[in-house]
């Protein structure tokens, strides 16, 4: 009984819609499905979220290296991923926050085991894109 309840709870926390996850703790909707399964440059990066649809939603954006920080789970690897999200990619992400040092990289993650790296833009990396629970659509 006790798992059916916990597994509930999840489902309320995580689950606002088939292909997306919600994240209680920051108020942040992360993109979870299939498109996520494509590599990208950093400018393909953000304006492939920029014109994402998701469970009816246009204002996706790439998260920056804070937002995509939160939902690394650093007791785990391969991935490094929270529990609750259906795409378990262990690769890179891009984030959307640029490299202060070096003007011509951004920060990614690897989901991996967790690390966090500077690369050059035109690399091609994956894209979880994200959007504030309370924003519209």
């Amino acid at each position: 009984m006790k798992r059916i309840i916990t597994g509930i709870l999840l489902s309320a926390t995580l689950l606002p819609a088939a292909s997306s996850k919600l994240d209680d703790k920051t108020g942040l909707i992360w993109q979870d499905n299939q498109q996520m399964q494509q590599e990208f440059s950093f400018e393909e990066a953000k304006k492939h979220c920029e014109t994402l649809t998701v469970d009816g939603y246009t204002n996706w954006r790439l998260p920056t290296l804070k937002e995509l920080a939160t939902i690394l789970d650093l007791k785990t690897d391969r991935p490094a991923l929270k529990n609750g999200f259906n795409m378990r990619i262990s690769e890179r992400f891009w984030t959307s926050t640029p490299n202060a040092a070096n003007p011509k990289e951004a920060w990614v993650i690897s989901f991996s085991y967790g690390e966090i790296e500077s690369y050059p833009l035109r690399r091609d990396y994956n894209v979880r894109c994200v959007r504030n629970a309370k924003s519209k659509k």
